[in-house]
């Protein structure tokens, strides 16, 4: 806890490249801070391709539950983004600190991160505590990289860039509003649009993608008015004096909600319904109105209906009314004022992925190491894994996998794209535990289960002899080999056995061992001469706790300093027995 304690305020102000470096110099600290902690405790976000500049003030604990911070150091930083560089205020000693003289530090975080995404980042960090001296500590922080938006003064869209494909989203810039605005897309990959959002656009290969929008403001014009009845207004006048036998010279006339006149018709002569084509009569100011008109020479003009009227988009606007009169305009768009705009998409390669091949299995025993080797990626930068966790420092072709774990490396270009190889599945088998054995007599027991055994003498298998007893036949040195299913072994200790002849077994099997169990001493009374005899007395992982030497008919060994459990008393002479002993 007091690891985690001191570590846990480090975290967030190291971001960075796999070294420490000169390049971002001048980091400003902020020395109105005292209580221990990050400032700020979260890094901000940074943007593709864009300028990225952070100063982080730390302050120190000068202890930590009762024990001296002599100093604290940062060793390592790996993970990071390309493009990104750090630098600590105190580059000249190491970045070491010492709370004693300051409890201030400061680390400037710049450059220009070339990836976009979620970086773990790992950051190796050493505390020189009193008493227990060094602690060291690996503390993973995050960086949030967010892909870059490329756009112009006609559109926007993101990413700007990416790896492999891309998935890219588009958004237009210019609207004539109110006057309707077209839009022409051409994404470079065979798609179009005339939205002016269009569905997001898939590029599903390296190269750069010319896109280019077309935007038109457009403005409302009238190409035609045809009149199809006219009311009597006209008739009565000088030039018109029967409403029988004459007709009017209809014209009209079109004006703005300001009272401007936008256009003045020719009239038609001597008719009562007629139309004019090939207009274009430019609309502003909205709503409007559209007068019929009588042409009179010497009388004044008969007024035959005014109608007002909106634009709302092209066709044809019906009109109706003053008694009469009744007819259409028709209303079509004209381009106001065209926009040009291009801009590309970069899809950039990922890196060869790299190959895992492995030496000289897939699998081996417990001591033995696999060798991983990538291939195929070129000079670009390699970065080994098991299963999620980012191998600190091994960046070769290399790796020397000692635990078994699910392996893979991720291969990183000059563009900051990545690709990630085929997950290597290494196992290290476990070999069986170390097999023991005790003689009793001339029988040796084996204490391991569930291995195949194999008895020895001098070094040299035993043939027949993979019981877990075995009966010897002359005095030598002995072991035992276990060997597990996958093929993996362990060895015993070498023992040297006397084989003990008839009357030295007669001897050892008189021997009487008690009380047993005992909660305090055991004695040794044995009806024949046991006198010269070396005793032994091991726990039941072989090590010896009691010895010495037979001296009497009767002898007394004391445990009372020995723990409960179960306990092996072995003496030695001419012949060797062994004798279990329960301490209570």
């Amino acid at each position: 806890m007091k690891k985690i304690t001191l570590f846990t305020f480090l975290v967030g102000f190291l971001v960075s490249i796999n070294q420490v470096n000169a390049q971002c110099p001048g980091c400003l600290m902020n020395t109105s801070l005292t209580t221990p902690g990050i400032y700020p405790d979260t890094l901000p976000a940074g943007t593709q391709g864009q300028t990225y500049d952070e100063d982080v003030t730390f302050v120190m604990f000068t202890d930590t539950s009762g024990l001296t911070v002599n100093y604290f150091k940062i060793v390592s930083v790996t993970g990071l983004p390309f493009g990104l560089n750090w630098q600590c205020n105190n580059v000249s000693n190491g970045c070491q600190y010492d709370p004693a003289v300051s409890i201030h530090g400061c680390v400037k975080i710049c450059g220009t991160p070339l990836q976009d995404g979620h970086f773990a980042i790992d950051v190796g960090v050493i505390a020189n505590l009193s008493i227990i001296g060094n602690q060291t500590s690996t503390i993973t922080v995050y960086l949030d990289v967010n892909p870059a938006a490329g756009g112009n003064a006609g559109f926007t869209f993101t990413p700007a860039q990416s790896c492999g494909t891309a998935n890219v989203s588009f958004n237009s810039l210019i609207s004539g509003t109110p006057n309707p605005t077209s839009y022409a897309w051409n994404f470079g990959n065979g798609n179009t649009s005339t939205l002016a959002t269009p569905p997001s656009q898939n590029y599903s290969s390296p190269g750069n993608y010319v896109v280019s929008l077309q935007t038109q403001i457009l403005g409302y014009i009238i190409t035609g008015v045809n009149v199809t009845s006219l009311n009597n207004n006209w008739c009565g006048d000088v030039e018109e004096p029967s409403c029988t036998f004459n007709n009017p010279d209809p014209y009209f006339v079109i004006q703005n909600s300001l009272g401007s006149t936008l256009h003045t018709s020719n009239f038609l002569s001597d008719v009562q319904s007629g139309s004019w084509s090939g207009l274009s009569i430019a609309l502003n100011n909205p709503p409007y109105s559209i007068t019929i008109w009588d042409d009179d020479n010497v009388s004044q003009d008969d007024n035959l209906g005014s109608f007002p009227f909106n634009v709302t988009g092209a066709g044809t606007i019906p009109f109706s009314g003053a008694g009469g009169t009744s007819g259409n305009i028709t209303v079509a768009t004209t381009v106001i004022q065209s926009f040009m705009h291009y801009d590309t998409i970069r899809v950039l390669p990922n890196p060869t992925t790299a190959i895992i091949a492995y030496a000289p299995n897939d699998s081996v025993c417990g001591g033995d190491t696999i060798t991983l080797t990538a291939s195929g990626f070129g000079s670009d930068f390699i970065q080994w894994y098991n299963d999620t966790t980012l191998l600190i420092g091994q960046n070769n072709a290399n790796y020397i996998a000692t635990q078994s774990g699910n392996y893979w490396a991720l291969v990183t270009n000059s563009n900051g794209c990545v690709s990630s190889s085929a997950v290597q599945t290494a196992t290290i088998v476990p070999n069986p535990m170390p097999p023991t054995f005790l003689p009793n007599g001339n029988v040796l027991t084996c204490f391991l289960t569930g291995e195949n055994l194999q008895w020895n003498l001098e070094g040299t298998p035993i043939a027949g002899a993979t019981g877990i007893t075995h009966t010897i036949t002359q005095s030598g040195n002995y072991s035992i080999t276990a060997t597990n299913n996958f093929g993996c072994v362990s060895q015993s200790i070498s023992m040297f056995v006397t084989y003990v002849g008839i009357d030295d077994l007669d001897m050892l099997n008189n021997l009487l061992v008690y009380p047993n169990p005992t909660s305090s001493d055991v004695t040794l009374i044995s009806s024949k001469n046991i006198i010269g005899y070396n005793y032994y007395v091991t726990d039941n992982i072989g090590k010896t706790i009691l010895s010495g030497l037979v001296n009497d008919e009767k002898t007394e060994l004391s445990l009372n300093e020995l723990q409960a459990g179960l306990y092996f008393l072995t003496l030695e002479g001419k012949g060797k027995k062994t004798y279990k002993i329960i301490k209570k």
